[in-house]
């Protein structure tokens, strides 16, 4: 083989080497390439996954925060209405001007009373009603009573025994006790969607 035929095998050679290692190289690039999108769409996967796990929790809480909010507005109104209805019915006590009423809440609480010296005090301009009460009714009571008028009493009846034990049988204390016996079930009426269980 003459040095001419010897260059040209030898470029031959050179140019299939060449050719295979840019074969090889294309392949390499394709085959990283495609690699490289798996694992990028991988990731973008986990990552959009987890975005929106995040997301939805995230969610999730703004929901309960809100609604625990709302529940606890709906509670405040709840309180303040029934704090207003409250104050209207105390409000209320002094027009409930009944001799009638009055005689019945002192009697109530006569049985109690046993020995001593008594002080009733009723709602200014009651005295007299009380006083012919006990006449009538109770005079072995009217010779150890004593009777005044407080601008603390809004209705029926407030006794002092002895000057130390007391025995209050006002409206304001009757609606006092009303008012947690009852507080559940006004408060089932008036929020029928909540507020059932009374605990206000």
């Amino acid at each position: 083989m003459g040095y001419r035929e010897l260059l040209q095998a030898l470029e031959e050679e050179v140019g299939r080497q060449i050719r295979e290692r840019r074969a090889e190289a294309s392949e390499e690039s394709r085959r990283l390439l495609e690699t490289t999108r798996t694992e990028l769409g991988a990731k973008r996967d986990k990552v959009l996954g987890e975005e929106r796990r995040r997301l939805a929790e995230e969610s999730a809480r703004t929901l309960s925060r809100a609604r625990l909010e709302q529940g606890r507005a709906t509670l405040g109104e709840m309180r303040r209405q029934m704090t207003e209805l409250r104050s209207a019915a105390e409000a209320r006590l002094p027009t409930v001007n009944d001799p009638d009423l009055l005689a019945r809440l002192v009697d109530e609480v006569l049985p109690e009373l046993g020995e001593g010296a008594l002080l009733f005090r009723v709602r200014e301009g009651d005295e007299r009603h009380l006083e012919s009460h006990l006449r009538l009714v109770h005079p072995g009571l009217l010779a150890r009573s004593a009777i005044e008028g407080s601008p603390d009493v809004r209705g029926g009846v407030e006794v002092l025994v002895g000057g130390r034990q007391r025995f209050d049988n006002t409206l304001r204390s009757r609606l006092e006790k009303a008012w947690q016996q009852l507080e559940p079930e006004i408060a089932a009426r008036l929020f029928p969607q909540g507020g059932a269980d009374g605990a206000l």
